[in-house]
């Protein structure tokens, strides 16, 4: 069975758990569709059961070659010159000024060069299976919603070229034709906003002793240059990002998360041996993406490394399955990374030893016993310090951690003594003393006088009972209170505060297959948060990035978080030292592609034509809505499904 089968059979299977039909019937709509499953989800719930079969989708033939493969000579070739000379001294009507705009888009060529891949840095694709399983009605009632509201997923728009300048400091939109990988795009749209990666990528072009870096190495330098200083809203890239190899994705959660985590981890190990491979001499230990753990046992105060198992990671997995964590980032996160045995009174830890400038969290949602997802949401910081799960810390953050233990132990009785007070067999005694004591008070009366001192006696017991039940449960109240805050602060020490690190990316999933139903939340150098979907960039409140609860209904949200070593504000806002050649380059195309635009359009770049961006990032710019305003541009290129137009840099 080729390749091409083995996918199409992984969406019937997709499409036939989700509509609840036969594989025959989804096999026959789906071909109908051309192999997209959204467009088939939709034909389905419009009735469409796959009559008049087409011809089948792909070849029912062996093929030997592999069907992500890049043939070399596709990305190669010459580029198309240009000998336009425009005349400055005719009139410039809409007629005019249009057919030269589209002229210039034929010789302005943003997005990186052709070059052929390098096979040093090519991924492996992932096969695993996915779970499917949610109620037909209820994921057809969300599938409507959620359809309706993002439209169609797979198709790349055009907008009037106004409206494909970029404003300010607005990142760049970076897209590509293959929906598949579009989650990619969205992964190097938000790596080129974190300054660590863009100053460590400049690097990248660098000659090593004299010889020239490979060509994958110069197409990233490129392309994250663009996405720095490029004019354009949007890039469209057909080369990069294929060359990379990323994972197909197939439209479900788990196989997002899964191709994500390849697809960073490839690069991360890519570009970090670079990087070591250059600064060899200098800093041997250069650690962008990749940090080294390993596995340590400790009993009372002794703390021992296991043998052999010092490794690099750059994605750690957070698998939420454990019922004893809150449902947040670092809770999971401390249960995942530390196991405690009651019996020999044992912790294993897995710690870092040396951290990475960037941390990467695969969030992994699980399902309940029922088999159905829970809609809890997850939660995670806008910062925290990593001092606790690093090795040399591991004795202090030991002791904290029986402290904590100790609290949440105190909490747990606590809370039962509470219980044992206040229920009775599901009945609530306050409310029950209550009603008793009213009864007693106001309804109760008896005109002999030994009935009626009995009922007042009565009366008397009923409310000292219920004064001691609710002082008591005050009093329990205000000490978990305070237990609870002691838990929240018990690692706050200066000793465990010493590695900062901030939240700069959130991808989200909204449970369904499609290009439009994936995004990315970015944090951009001015604190300023930033929406990615697909072609449209929009200004959000940081609460937004915090709190989208998007896809929680489908067992889907959040599933790649992306955080950075904490940076002072004028390292944060530095300028990026690009390549010359590029920097000049980016300028003349910038300087062309303004220069066809209308004044109004030009206005909203925020930036004069003649700007010198040789010493200047464009991301240093502050945006032009005033921070926590909402704004929204449709951003895209016309002729996007132009070659000439996904490139930058001739």
């Amino acid at each position: 069975m080729t390749a091409e089968q083995v996918q199409e059979e992984k969406s019937v299977g997709i499409l036939a758990n989700m509509m609840g039909v036969d594989n025959d019937q989804a096999r026959r709509v789906l071909r109908k569709h051309n192999g997209n499953v959204e467009k088939a989800v939709d034909a389905m719930l419009l009735g469409d059961n796959g009559d008049d079969e087409p011809p089948p989708l792909w070849p029912l033939s062996e093929s030997s070659q592999d069907p992500g493969y890049i043939d070399p000579a596709q990305l190669t070739g010459q580029h198309p010159s240009s000998s336009e000379v425009i005349d400055l001294t005719k009139d410039d009507t809409d007629s005019t000024r249009t057919m030269k705009l589209g002229q210039a888009q034929d010789d302005t060529k943003f997005g990186p060069s052709e070059r052929p891949s390098d096979p040093t840095w090519q991924m492996v694709t992932t096969n695993k299976q996915v779970d499917t399983n949610q109620e037909d009605q209820a994921m057809n009632e969300a599938i409507q919603a959620s359809l309706a509201e993002f439209g169609p997923s797979d198709e790349l728009e055009m907008f009037p070229m106004e409206e494909s300048v970029r404003e300010g400091g607005r990142p760049v939109a970076l897209r590509t034709d293959a929906s598949e990988i579009a989650y990619a795009a969205l992964i190097i749209q938000a790596l080129a906003q974190i300054p660590q990666v863009r100053h460590r990528i400049a690097t990248l072009a660098d000659p090593i002793d004299g010889s020239p870096r490979s060509e994958l190495c110069l197409q990233i330098v490129e392309l994250f240059s663009n996405l720095d200083l490029a004019q354009l809203s949007a890039i469209v890239d057909k080369e990069v990002l294929p060359c990379m190899r990323p994972p197909p994705w197939n439209g479900s959660y788990a196989s997002l998360g899964d191709a994500s985590k390849d697809f960073l981890r490839n690069f991360a190990q890519g570009v970090d041996n670079q990087l070591n491979i250059q600064y060899a001499q200098e800093d041997p230990s250069v650690r962008l993406f990749q940090f080294l753990h390993a596995k340590a046992e400790s009993r009372g105060s002794s703390t021992r490394f296991l043998r052999h198992t010092r490794t690099t990671g750059n994605v750690v997995g957070i698998n939420t399955a454990d019922p004893s964590a809150t449902n947040d980032l670092i809770s999971h996160l401390s249960h995942n990374l530390t196991q405690y045995d009651e019996i020999t009174r044992t912790t294993s830890h897995d710690v870092i030893v040396e951290p990475s400038e960037l941390l990467v969290f695969n969030i992994q949602r699980t399902t309940s016993g029922s088999g159905k997802s829970t809609a809890e949401p997850f939660t995670f910081p806008k910062q925290f310090y990593l001092d606790r799960f690093i090795y040399e810390n591991i004795q202090i953050t030991q002791q904290k951690r029986v402290e904590e233990r100790e609290m949440q132990h105190e909490i747990s009785e606590l809370v039962k003594k509470k219980k044992f007070l206040t229920d009775n067999e599901g009945r609530d005694v306050l409310t029950d003393l209550r009603i008793s004591l009213h009864y007693f008070q106001e309804v109760a009366h008896s005109d002999k006088p030994e009935r009626q001192t009995s009922i007042e006696r009565t009366a008397m017991k009923l409310r000292g009972l219920l004064d001691s039940i609710v002082s008591a449960v005050r009093d329990i109240d205000a000490e978990i209170e305070r237990l609870q805050a002691a838990v929240a602060s018990v690692y706050d020490i200066p000793e465990l505060q010493k590695n900062l690190y901030v939240l700069r990316s959130v991808f989200m999933h909204t449970g369904l297959p499609g290009r439009k139903q994936i995004y990315s939340y970015i944090q951009d150098a001015q604190e300023v948060w930033w929406k990615t979907m697909d072609h449209i960039v929009t200004e959000v409140p940081e609460e937004t990035a915090l709190m989208d609860s998007t896809g929680l209904h489908l067992g889907a949200g959040p599933y790649l978080l992306i955080y950075s070593q904490h940076l002072p504000d004028e390292v944060m806002r530095a300028p990026v030292a690009w390549p010359q050649a590029l920097v000049e380059g980016l300028q003349l195309m910038n300087e062309k592609f303004l220069s066809y635009l209308p004044p109004d359009a030009v206005a909203k770049a925020g930036v004069p034509i003649a700007q010198d961006i040789s010493n200047v990032s464009m991301s240093s710019f502050s945006p032009n809505p005033s921070k926590g305003q909402e704004k929204t541009t449709e951003i895209g290129v016309n002729g996007v499904q132009s070659q000439s137009q996904a490139q930058l840099i001739e």
